[in-house]
This record gives C-alpha cells, sequence and structure tokens, in this order.
C-alpha cells in the first residue's frame, strides 16, 4: 500500500536518532487506547495511555499480491482486564487498529501517524508461565473470513438460538431415514 508522508515527518526520519512508538486501539465492549510510549499520548481526540502491558506487535508485511493479512499482539495476561474481555467471547471481529506515530525531542507526535494495521481479531492463546503471563491475539484482515458461510443451520443447537423453545429439529435425524432421494 502506498502512502504519502508529510515533509516534517521526512525530516524526523533524516535524523540519526529516530524516536517511535505504536498507538494500539483495541475496540471490545469499550475501546482500548493504548501505547507502548514512555508517556501518555493524545491524538485524534483519544488518549493513548501508556502501558507495560502492551508487550510486542509482531511484524507486519506488505507485499503486492493479493492475499489475507494477519500479524500478533502480544498483551499482559497480567492485567485481568483483557483476560476478562478474552473470556467474555464478545472480542470475535472486534477492531483493532495499531499506527506508528514518530515523536520529536519534546515527545511530541511529528505529522500523522502511519496506520501500520486495521484488522479484526481472529481468536487469542493464554499462554502462562511459572514467571509471566501473556495474551497473542491473532489478528486478520476484515477479507479473512471471506469464504465463511453464514447464516444458520439445521439442527437443535441452532434453532435454539432463536427459538428457545421450539423442539422441531430435536427429531429431524429420524425423518432423514424416510427420504428417498434418487432411489428407486
Amino acid at each position: 500500500m502506498s502512502r504519502s508522508l508529510d515533509t516534517s515527518l521526512l525530516t524526523i526520519l533524516d535524523n540519526d536518532s529516530i524516536k517511535m512508538c505504536h498507538l494500539l486501539e483495541i475496540h471490545l465492549s469499550s475501546t482500548s487506547y493504548i501505547t507502548d510510549a514512555g508517556h501518555d499520548i493524545s491524538y485524534g481526540g483519544n488518549s493513548y495511555q501508556a502501558s507495560s502491558h502492551f508487550l510486542n506487535v509482531q511484524t507486519v508485511k506488505e507485499s503486492a499480491e493479493l492475499r489475507v493479512g494477519s500479524t500478533k499482539l502480544i498483551l499482559s495476561g497480567v492485567e485481568q482486564s483483557f483476560v476478562s474481555a478474552f473470556l467474555s467471547s464478545g472480542y470475535v471481529s472486534s477492531q483493532v487498529r495499531i499506527l506508528r506515530a514518530f515523536l520529536d525531542t519534546n515527545n511530541v507526535i511529528v505529522g500523522a501517524p502511519v496506520l501500520i494495521y486495521d484488522g479484526r481479531i481472529n481468536g487469542y492463546n493464554v499462554k502462562d508461565t511459572m514467571d509471566t503471563s501473556v495474551i497473542e491475539l491473532d489478528v486478520a484482515s476484515h477479507w479473512s473470513d471471506f469464504e465463511k458461510r453464514s447464516g444458520r443451520k439445521t439442527n437443535s443447537n441452532s434453532q435454539g438460538l432463536f427459538f428457545p423453545s421450539d423442539k422441531g429439529f430435536d427429531f429431524a435425524a429420524n425423518i432423514v431415514k424416510d427420504l428417498k432421494w434418487g432411489r428407486s
């Protein structure tokens, strides 16, 4: 994806010393704005809270070929608000945006941050050891479920989600035995 950088950002990038940080938006039941900078950052009307719980962003790879992009975010599992948010099962397809910002000597964003990833949460994995706990978020573009077949299934569980008292599909398996499709 081509991007244009403004001249103030190009000037910062031409320096010998570059200070950069990531701005992370995770849209769960409420939107979390966090940064890996050592201080809070305001951008776009949002306050990105400095957090030691935002551990890493896997390198985002871009290519000219058509493919579904994905990346991993690593958050601290010590932060219980993240763990409870993911365990509540409302995380699938929640939007995640990752921006890269460049800072001047006064720790102020120079130019506009560059959007390096905009995707949806596909899943997560909590890894606990004796020393640490981390949450790995699998994030993929909105095209990741392009071939997914949505809709309802003809079984009791699917029917029960919409009509809890309907028992019609409880006996559907018995009816299949009587069908004479293509038989003589």
